[in-house]
């Protein structure tokens, strides 16, 4: 895989993941306490029903959109491989619903929407 696939990969894999976090805060799917937080469980059956990237960017992805400010990371380990939950931000929420998000962030690829 050329640099420019796995650049183009990476993109894709955080978009995805931003994408499903806002639609299941979106559609009132979390933890009505907790309404933007989905546990490692949720996330876990998103991966198994072939909605995410694979386990090892989705952890890549977690790392860069908190490091972003997109999304806060409960981590189960000091060495950020597991995590528990995540929380996706007033900042992911709003970048989700900005038309222009793909010339905004360059480091996510949100698919088009209506």
């Amino acid at each position: 895989m050329s640099n420019q696939e796995q650049l183009y990969a990476r993109r894709m894999a955080r978009g995805t993941l931003l994408t499903h976090l806002y639609i299941l805060q979106d559609k009132g799917l979390c933890d009505p306490a907790t309404p933007r937080t989905a546990n490692r469980l949720m996330i876990d059956g998103l991966g198994a029903s072939g909605l995410l990237p694979p386990e090892a960017m989705i952890v890549n992805s977690l790392q860069w959109l908190e490091g972003a400010g997109y999304v806060e990371v409960d981590w189960a380990m000091d060495d950020h491989t597991r995590f528990e939950s995540v929380t996706i931000t007033q900042k992911g929420i709003d970048l989700y619903e900005d038309k222009n998000a793909r010339k905004r962030e360059p480091g996510i690829l949100l698919q088009p929407r209506r």
